[in-house]
């Protein structure tokens, strides 16, 4: 085989940051692999005179140098002591000494799947950019010939004369799998032509795998489209167990285009991610022409569509013959921007028939839509809608409509929907069986100037609760005693997002009393409003742990105030459970400034922890202290000193845990009267996703949380450096109130903790804030300071840039209210409804939550 030369062309230069700017760099060593973030190096190269080496120099102009590379090898990967890897390909043919050969017009490089396990020694077809259809097309069929294989595309623009057909077999019975790869969705493009029907068509029985590259649909009718079947009459499916990954469908946006950017006729157990459509007509369709199966059980995750043009239509999911049907189709956080007029988001459509069942949308949002929700033909789907913005500029429009063989279907709003002046919830005149009622469940509307959601159209056996809102006076868009500054949420939307990609941690911190540690719900750690934001929050951008479980609910604390919910939480598993005689520590030390201490050997302490790392907060310091001894899920204890003289925090840290729930039992090592262990909790913890950290205390005040000294243990562990988070909820107020706080003293003691959380050690500010009013009930009816401290709030609020949300607003000031609402809780414990002053139901806490997820989740 031949050698291929590389380097030596205008743009072979290493280039390095110095100060801010960009520099050749001079003598760095590059080095060549195979893959671009581990694979193989490769040695056995050639310099310019023909001798051996197994690395490159630059010049001293910071130029690469011409070598040659190994026998038959196209293209490397080189590094150069930076982060990351760049693709670099053979600027022609070598003979075997590296100099000379004729150079070529290769630019492209598309390898057939003749050897699918070493695409090197694949054979090669040389794309001219021109034509280059002709010689994809020939790889794509030699694959097929082959019996299945992977056609690789370089970097570089493709120019497509005629459409792709990726093509399987006649014969059901027999699988052909064919991958068409690119290096990335904006670095292999696909340009179509004017007058094809689509840059791609899957055709006959096929698997197919299409991933990293992009099409510029400007000339085509659609992007991807495929057969429904492979015979008029037969209904196979054109394809199964396939994958479409990575990938950018782009129009023209200039609103002219209305074909489909992906059009699948009849998916099956295939997997759409990562896709990103702009600038099209209509985003993405599946449809089934056939009544004789039901295709489906397909995953379509993280799927953003920008359409461009009038009445267009987002996401559609369509049967187009009588009783057809699409089943069991899930949608997992999708959006959809509209940005002409008159345009669906989603459209549940059919023919003559029930048209689709069974499809989930989870984490869905969608901007500047006519009609969110269109179900005209459509039974059991649900779509969990995020922050949906109806039209702006326009009034009149309908958010939900459904047609009269729509029966079954839920709309549950994990955020809410806002529109213009006097839009409607659903359509005058729908029809809904109320046999088979279409539900409208746990969503907020809001409108400039009134919502209707009207009799006519909202009929007996039709759900439609909390928060719901009717014919009334105007509303911001988050509703009366919400405050959401410019520019707010920014940090923690980054984070969020990240961590929905799997490579951060998103982290939540919230402080205050009992109405935030979970009072009276059914279990304080998943039925308090931080536990139900937890489960919503990770369920849509993933599960980073079980956060912090505090030794505040422990029979320590809960046993002379609190006995009947001690025993219904003991009973729900959300308390600590202790043996031997702890007692709670004077100080507001550590992560919820509390902890408890025992000088009795072999006390214990049993948490329960989710998570691949355990995170063991003990107080240290002192006297003499006993050692600390913990065990994970029965194993052997461990022994950890606990040093005595200044007083700290001690964290102890167990990684490379299995993702369970882990069993975690601390206890008293040998100790001798007044050797004390203090503990404070225990954390569960991922690498990545969303963890939510309660740190709030019964009974605490807003000075509670007031020393930013990094060696007071206080606030710099609740939201300050020492516990960072990268969005931080402070609730404090109630009892303050009761202890007739006046209101600068509040408002000073929540810019201490402020102070720790935005400027104190390493924090450079850059933590997003949410500053909250709870319900004051009738906890305090003599001294009538609560509104100084939402006043003050709303001060605060402009001055560090951090959101407000007033509940007591929020519950019209009003006991009665809340309580007409089921919101109030009682001191059982079990989540029910009842009549304390100002702890809440589990009812109560799921509206608490529903009130913040908007910000957090638009």
């Amino acid at each position: 085989m031949a050698r291929f030369n590389f380097g030596a062309g205008i743009g072979d230069y290493v280039v390095t940051p110095t100060d801010g700017t960009w520099a050749v760099g001079a003598g760095v060593v590059v080095t060549f692999w195979s893959d671009p973030d581990a694979g193989t190096q490769y040695t056995d190269l050639l310099n310019g005179g023909g001798s051996p080496i197994t690395q490159i120099t630059t010049t001293e102009y910071g130029h690469l140098p011409s070598f040659a590379g190994p026998d038959g090898v196209t293209g490397m990967w080189a590094e150069a002591g930076g982060p990351s890897r760049i693709w670099i390909e053979a600027r022609g043919l070598g003979s075997g000494g590296g100099s000379g050969g004729a150079y070529t017009s290769i630019t492209r490089i598309v390898a057939s799947a003749t050897a699918p396990a070493d695409v090197r020694a694949a054979a090669q077809y040389v794309c001219d950019g021109v034509a280059d259809q002709v010689q994809i097309q020939q790889a794509l069929n030699d694959a097929r010939d082959a019996g299945g294989g992977v056609v690789q595309l370089t970097v570089g623009d493709y120019n497509l004369a005629g459409q792709l057909s990726i093509e399987g077999t006649d014969d059901v019975d027999v699988e052909i799998g064919i991958s068409l790869l690119g290096q990335g969705a904006r670095a292999t493009m696909l340009n179509t032509t004017t007058g094809m029907a689509s840059a791609i068509h899957l055709t006959k029985v096929v698997r197919v795998h299409l991933e990293d590259f992009g099409i510029a649909v400007d000339g085509a009718t659609h992007g991807i489209t495929s057969a429904t079947t492979n015979g008029a009459s037969s209904g196979h499916r054109s394809f199964w167990n396939s994958t479409f990954r990575n990938l950018q469908v782009n129009g023209p946006w200039d609103g002219g285009h209305s074909g489909w950017a992906i059009n699948m006729g009849s998916p099956f157990r295939s997997v759409f991610e990562n896709i990103e459509i702009g600038g099209v007509g209509n985003g993405l369709r599946f449809y089934s022409e056939h009544a004789d199966f039901n295709p489906g059980d397909c995953t379509v995750k993280r799927v953003f569509v920008e359409s461009v043009g009038d009445n267009m239509t987002l996401y559609k999911i369509e049967s187009t013959t009588a009783a057809g049907v699409m089943n069991q189709i899930e949608f997992e956080v999708c959006e959809g921007i509209a940005a002409g007029s008159g345009c669906t988001g989603i459209h549940i459509a059919g023919v003559g028939g029930w048209g689709t069942a069974h499809t989930h949308w989870r984490g869905v949002n969608m901007e500047q839509v006519d009609k969110i929700v269109h179900v005209e033909y459509g039974s059991s789907n649900t779509f969990r809608l995020n922050h949906v913005n109806l039209r702006t500029g326009t009034a009149g429009l309908t958010a939900l409509t459904f047609g009269a063989n729509a029966f079954n279907n839920t709309v549950e709003c994990g955020g809410l929907i806002y529109g213009t002046d006097n839009f409607r919830l659903f359509a005058d005149g729908n029809t809904l069986e109320p046999s088979s009622p279409n539900r409208v469940k746990d969503t907020r509307v809001y409108g400039d100037s009134g919502v209707k959601v009207t009799s006519s159209v909202n009929p007996a056996g039709t759900t439609v609760r909390s928060g719901i809102v009717g014919n009334t006076a105007a509303k911001t868009p988050f509703g009366p005693g919400i405050y959401v500054p410019p520019g707010w949420g920014r940090y923690w939307a980054a984070k969020r997002d990240a961590a929905a990609a799997g490579t951060a941690l998103a982290r939540i911190v919230a402080v205050g009393g009992s109405a935030t540690q979970g009072f009276y719900s059914s279990n304080p750690r998943t039925k308090s409003w931080p536990g139900v934001v937890a489960s919503t929050l990770q369920g849509l951008y993933g599960d980073g742990g079980s956060g912090f479980q505090q030794t505040s609910l422990s029979a320590t604390l809960l046993t002379s105030g609190d006995p009947t919910a001690l025993a219904a939480w003991t009973t729900a598993g959300a308390v600590v459970a202790q043996t031997g005689t702890w007692t709670q520590g004077g100080s507001s030390f550590g992560p919820g400034t509390n902890y408890i201490y025992s000088d009795t050997t072999g006390n214990t302490l049993t948490f329960k922890a989710r998570g691949t790392t355990v995170k063991i907060y003990t107080v240290v310091g002192g006297s003499t202290r006993p050692n600390m001894l913990y065990s994970i899920d029965g194993a052997a204890d461990v022994s950890v000193a606990q040093p005595s003289g200044t007083n700290a925090i001690q964290v102890t840290t167990i990684t490379g845990l299995s993702n369970i729930e882990h069993t975690v039992v601390v206890k008293v090592g040998t100790a001798s009267s007044g050797q004390y262990l203090s503990v404070c909790g225990v954390s569960g913890e991922k690498a990545s996703g969303v963890i939510v950290h309660n740190l709030a205390l019964a009974g605490a005040s807003s000075s509670r949380y007031a020393n930013p000294s990094t060696t007071a243990l206080n606030a710099t562990y609740n939201g300050g450096p020492d516990f960072p988070c990268d969005l931080a909820v402070f609730t404090a107020g109630p009892n303050d109130a009761v202890a007739n706080t006046a209101g600068d003293t509040w408002a000073a003691n929540v810019a201490k903790w402020l102070k720790a959380v935005r400027d104190t050690g390493s924090q450079l500010g850059d933590t997003d804030v949410i500053l909250a009013i709870p319900h004051l009930g009738t906890h305090d009816v003599t001294n009538f300071k609560y509104q100084d401290y939402a006043e003050r709030a709303r001060a605060l609020a402009d001055v560090y840039n951090c959101a407000v949300v007033n509940w007591w607003t929020a519950g019209r000031n009003s006991w009665a209210y809340w309580n007409s609402l089921g919101y109030w809780g009682s001191n059982a414990g079990t989540g029910a409804a009842g009549t304390d002053s100002v702890h809440l139901s589990d009812a109560g806490f799921q509206a608490m939550a529903d009130t913040l997820l908007p910000l957090l989740t638009s």
